[in-house]
């Protein structure tokens, strides 16, 4: 079976561990938004609140990811 790099690694791509890097890298991108020159400030501000979006989505991500963990924790300790 031949694979055409289709396939995401499991590892490499999971979102507990890409998520908070694309949060910290959104918000960086967003601050330097607001700073680029060659854009109107319409279109900075636009911008910035593109990447500030994102980033608070990959947020809510790891929030969820961890909720999902303590609720896990929380079925062993009354499966017990």
């Amino acid at each position: 079976m031949r694979s055409d790099n289709n396939q995401l690694d499991i590892f490499k791509h999971d979102p507990r561990v890409t998520a908070p890097i694309q949060a910290k890298a959104f918000r960086a991108a967003a601050e330097t938004a607001l700073k680029d020159v060659q854009f109107s400030s319409r279109e900075r501000q636009e911008r910035h609140d593109y990447y500030l979006g994102e980033a608070k989505r990959h947020e809510a991500e790891i929030r969820k990811q961890k909720r999902a963990v303590a609720r896990g924790r929380a079925r062993q300790k009354v499966a017990r």
